[in-house]
């Protein structure tokens, strides 16, 4: 099954931990008010970088992972900007 997180304004998230592998399906960045920056890590705030997103002020990006990105040892999410918002789907 699919699962849908949402994280927003300037935090950092442990999205799910080492329990199982996960796969990440799809990224929406969104930046109602102010530009925003994801990073997505491997594991924990200290883990390896897997992906950076930057979103202008009043946009939305959408970004698919067609094959998906598979997370083993969990994964960390860090949303900056003011009334930004990331969603994630995994499976």
């Amino acid at each position: 099954p699919s699962h849908d997180t949402a994280l927003s304004g300037t935090i950092g998230v442990q999205a799910f931990a080492a329990t199982k592998p996960v796969i990440l399906k799809q990224v929406i960045v969104t930046a109602p008010t102010s530009a925003a920056t994801v990073v997505v890590r491997d594991g924990n705030a200290s883990g390896a970088v897997v992906m950076t997103l930057i979103q202008a002020v009043g946009g939305t990006l959408p970004l698919p992972l067609e094959d998906g990105k598979r997370f083993d040892k969990g994964m960390h999410v860090k949303v900056t900007g003011p009334g930004a918002l990331c969603y994630l789907e995994f499976c």
